[in-house]
């Protein structure tokens, strides 16, 4: 997901908004085989293989892994992946809805985000230690082979749910991966093996009259986007931190959101009220509030127990953040 450093789109000058879902989709969406069905016919239906390199903003890593981490006044504030998830899914249960033809498949999508990270339940009730950085791995110095191990195991259990559930993550996963500029023999596996099963699930929709449109999935990826940033961005900041001070992946507010149509094409941006979070173009279609369970572990005791144990010693402190429209300031 992340990146280091400032966030720049592709084609972006001053004044000008270009979305990288829209790249995405104008340049590399596309029918890339045509193939018969397993009788030979050559009269059955396309297969349609999604071969999707998506030309988005720079983030310099690959997705979710491990827990979100962030150091406060000698403490590891650390929340799960999974619980992550499940927060961006809430957001997108809420998210306004537009003209667009995905009526069938809500549910569906509803899930998948809400469980795009669910391939690391497990080892989010395990932090390990990174020596080199003297900090618990987070998603952003996770190391690959096994990250794409538990990719591969979230989206396998997904696909046992919804198969374009498992379409839309995969999609999701191999986005953030071909920006990354990460390269190796077991991410080029990874790749191979995703674009298999995303032509399979593809051809088992288009055989169950379910087949996916352009349409409907651009729309789907955006939503999913937006909705793991926004609960990205709270898992990275204290209520009440200072627009200054975000974390620099948000500083710009959040990338591809000019897209909805409800924006007018502006970028949503984010402000803290206290225990508040402004957002505008206010995406939702009332005021709520959420929660995000968070454990806040003290250095010293990560040092002298060990991070897993000091980890599972300490209880879930929820943050609780309202989320409601307002209307910001923009530079």
């Amino acid at each position: 997901m992340p990146r280091q450093g400032r966030r720049q789109r592709p084609g972006h000058t001053p004044g000008r908004t270009r979305c990288p879902f829209r790249l995405f989709f104008r340049h590399f969406f596309r029918a890339s085989c045509t193939a018969s069905s397993a009788a030979a016919d050559s009269k059955s239906p396309r297969q349609i293989c999604y071969n999707l390199r998506i030309n988005a903003w720079k983030r310099n890593l690959l997705g979710g892994m491990a827990v979100i981490c962030r150091e406060q006044d000698e403490k590891f504030v650390m929340i799960k992946q999974h619980d992550h998830g499940r927060l961006a899914g809430e957001f997108a249960a809420r998210f306004r809805e537009e003209e667009v033809p995905r009526k069938r498949h809500s549910d569906e999508v509803l899930y998948a985000i809400a469980n795009h990270d669910r391939g690391w339940v497990d080892l989010d009730e395990t932090p390990f230690w990174n020596d080199t950085a003297k900090a618990p791995y987070s998603f952003i110095d996770f190391p690959l082979v096994p990250k794409l191990t538990f990719y591969r195991r979230g989206l396998d259990e997904i696909e046992t749910v919804t198969l374009y559930g498992a379409l839309l993550c995969s999609l999701h996963y191999e986005r953030l991966i071909e920006v990354s500029g990460e390269n190796s023999p077991e991410l080029t596996i990874y790749l191979q093996e995703e674009e298999k099963r995303r032509s399979r699930i593809h051809r088992e929709l288009e055989q169950s009259k379910a087949a996916i449109g352009e349409a409907e999935l651009y729309y789907d990826s955006r939503l999913l986007q937006f909705c793991d940033d926004l609960s990205l961005f709270i898992g990275l900041h204290e209520p009440g931190t200072q627009t200054k001070d975000f974390h620099p992946w948000f500083k710009d507010g959040f990338s591809g959101t000019e897209e909805f149509d409800f924006t007018g094409g502006r970028i949503i941006t984010a402000e803290w009220r206290g225990t508040t979070l402004l957002l505008d173009p206010y995406p939702f279609t009332e005021s709520f509030e959420v929660t995000l369970p968070v454990r806040r572990v003290p250095r010293s005791e990560a040092a002298s127990q060990g991070l897993a144990a000091a980890f599972s010693g300490m209880p879930d402190t929820p943050i609780s953040v309202t989320i409601a429209e307002g209307e910001l300031k923009r530079p």
